[in-house]
């Protein structure tokens, strides 16, 4: 068992490695297609090459139940092709037992990807749609340790912290008039927009004349600004590339503020059973490949699994699409795909010992 343990691991690792570089050579190549053609002012193709670059570590993590499947798929159809499955079923070894072994297999594919999508693919993400905005926006003129600066006009705008949901916090406002004298300054801990205006909090104004200044306080006001939230959404990382960590916090906030939460709820909770997911895609592979491999060969194995982990990948954004329509609770329509899936596998895999145990008798 410690001989099969360490032959599966291996093998599997080897495979949903290879089957995830490929899909992601296949889709990061459509990706680079994408952005050429949409080059434009200092946006070139240096810089598409290295926004698709950046883009990839996000795209492997949402690539690897697929590549599971797929490399799960591939291993188990050369076993079985070489007669190795059989030898393993035949030795005392129960599907379930192998299941067992799968599910051992597989965690160190899960931790990469946990790694992958909490510590690489938020950075990376950022990076990129930050490259890519600076790139093709005139009103983004710069970003630094201090976040964006921002032309408004006869006035620069800092802002220090973008937050999901047309919000921003930190902000330092700096207005000039015609001859380029500063007019007035002041910082807002917070802004959201609503209804054609940004609504800003805590506000401390300074009024500058020849002779002297002036200081205010305003616990909230509007500003009629030019800026677009879509120019600052296109610097903000999208929640299903957050942290879980990042998700949770912003969870918390909206719901402190009666703020509805259940986009960032189903991107926590989808954090959270993408393990669960890439386990139950590498072991559906156990009740699949059975029997047919010698009449239709490994590619056509490598190809049913390409296929489920496609058909899984289209009823999961039905589910979550569907949970944001009817509204139903994250939990449900973010782990019901997962759910059926893992059910449908025990299923499979009864009847599978029941046909044999039948047979025998």
């Amino acid at each position: 068992m410690v001989i099969l343990q360490k032959m599966l691991t291996g093998s599997l690792l080897k495979s949903t490695l290879l089957s995830l570089f490929v899909l992601m050579s296949i889709f990061s190549f459509f990706t680079l297609i994408d952005q050429l053609e949409d080059t434009r002012g200092n946006y070139g193709t240096i810089e598409a090459m290295v926004y698709t670059m950046l883009t990839m570590p996000r795209m492997s993590y949402e690539l690897f139940p697929i590549a599971a499947v797929i490399g799960s798929m591939a291993v188990f159809g050369l076993l079985a092709r070489n007669n190795e499955l059989d030898v393993i079923l035949t030795s005392g070894v129960s599907r379930f037992n192998l299941v067992t072994l799968l599910v051992k297999s597989s965690l160190l594919i899960v931790i990469i990807a946990v790694l992958v999508g909490e510590l690489l693919a938020p950075f990376s993400e950022e990076r990129a749609q930050t490259l890519r905005s600076l790139a093709l926006s005139e009103n983004i003129t710069l970003k630094s340790r201090y976040g964006f600066w921002i032309r408004d006009g006869n006035s620069y705008v800092n802002i220090r912290r973008v937050l999901p949901g047309n919000r921003i916090e930190d902000i330092y406002f700096y207005e000039f008039d015609s001859s380029y004298k500063l007019r007035s300054s002041f910082h807002a801990a917070s802004a959201e927009y609503e209804d054609g205006l940004w609504v800003m909090e805590d506000i401390n104004e300074s009024l500058l004349t020849d002779t002297l200044i002036k200081s205010r306080h305003h616990t909230k006001a509007a500003w009629d600004s030019l800026i677009d939230p879509e120019i600052i959404n296109v610097v903000t990382v999208k929640p299903q590339f957050l942290t879980m960590l990042g998700l949770a916090n912003y969870i918390n906030y909206l719901k402190q503020n009666a703020q509805s939460s259940q986009q960032y709820e189903q991107a926590l909770w989808a954090k959270l059973i993408t393990p669960i997911t890439i386990i139950a895609m590498i072991i559906l592979a156990v009740p699949l490949v059975q029997g047919r491999v010698k009449q239709s060969g490994v590619g056509y194995q490598v190809f049913v699994g390409a296929m489920a982990g496609i058909i899984f990948h289209i009823l999961n954004q039905i589910s979550l699409n569907i949970g944001i329509v009817y509204n139903v609770r994250p939990a449900i329509s973010v782990t019901a795909p997962t759910i059926l899936l893992c059910v449908i596998i025990i299923y499979l895999l009864r009847s599978k010992e029941s046909k044999n145990v039948s047979s025998k008798t």
